[in-house]
């Protein structure tokens, strides 16, 4: 193609020989056409790659190799890279858009200008169960959903990889994902272009993600580490939104239950009640102590 699309698209994968095609399958039907899908393999060792370069005889198609495994967020950062459209968008290697994906998100960011990141509407699709996000019980569908999100940002991520799309400037801007993160990296990337820029948000549920037991967003150890990290990298915007920090110390104090670290479940129990007082968080508070008073946890619990 010699004229730059209105949008790149960026899918990595890795070892997705059986499901790749669902996810490229979607995206070349959807309703607007002017896009580019940058496949980027990060060092399959299955057929992915044959089986993507049967799509790279339509014009769209780019199929990139990575020399070294750079995971997720690397493949995106790598993709970013290459785009050359004036958005960028992400499709996960086994999820399914639905054909109005791209024509819905770029109109929302057409009709609000000042809006130069967007996402949309999402189904959590697994065997045991389907749900809607963004949660509506902790990020409403309305205002607050949209145009300046950074204080809502803080309290939850209400986009995925996969509702993203934002100018490729901003992400020049910002910065890609970041590379250190096992977890949540599009959370992180999240909170720093609701910073930069605000967001326009289309309702409608436009992307299925599909989820399974063993994924990494399912780990809750990982998850505490993650939440622990963002309150001590993003001190002062936390320090700003005192109710955004006490419901990160709180889900990290019940967190901790599961995890068996009662001791930590106290001290952050107790942090969530300093910024926001209320019964909720003295039963929790009392909860882990007398967990701890029984010997729920084991004599190995850190220190």
């Amino acid at each position: 193609m010699t004229d730059a699309p209105t949008v790149s698209i960026v899918l990595p994968v890795h070892n997705r020989e059986v499901l790749v095609r669902r996810a490229i399958d979607s995206v070349l039907a959807q309703t607007r056409q002017d896009f580019e899908l940058i496949v980027i393999d990060d060092c399959s060792t299955d057929r992915t790659v044959e089986v993507v370069r049967e799509y790279c005889s339509d014009p769209r198609v780019r199929l990139e190799l990575n020399t070294t495994n750079l995971g997720p967020a690397g493949a995106r950062n790598r993709g970013i890279e290459l785009a050359r459209g004036r958005y960028v968008a992400f499709q996960d290697s086994d999820d399914r858009w639905f054909p109005e994906k791209l024509a819905m998100q770029v109109q929302a960011m057409e009709d609000a200008p000042d809006c130069r990141a967007s996402y949309c509407g999402a189904l959590y699709y697994s065997a045991a169960q389907c749900y809607y996000i963004p949660r509506l019980s902790v990020f409403d569908i309305g205002e607050a959903a949209q145009g300046d999100i950074s204080e809502a940002v803080l309290h939850t991520n209400p986009t995925t990889p996969q509702t993203l799309m934002a100018e490729r400037t901003l992400f020049e801007d910002v910065g890609g994902f970041d590379t250190s993160l096992r977890i949540n990296e599009d959370w992180e990337l999240a909170i720093r272009l609701a910073q930069k820029a605000k967001f326009a948000f289309v309702e409608e549920p436009l992307v299925v993600i599909y989820r399974t037991a063993n994924s990494v967003s399912s780990d809750k150890v990982a998850d505490t580490a993650f939440r622990k990290k963002l309150l001590t990298d993003y001190a002062d915007l936390y320090a700003k939104y005192p109710e955004a920090r006490a419901r990160q110390n709180y889900i990290i104090g019940g967190q901790s239950i599961e995890n068996a670290a009662t001791r930590d479940a106290v001290e952050y129990f107790r942090r969530s009640y300093r910024d926001s007082p209320s019964l909720k968080s003295l039963i929790q508070i009392w909860r882990a102590r007398l967990l701890r008073l029984g010997g729920a946890n084991s004599s190995s619990e850190p220190r």
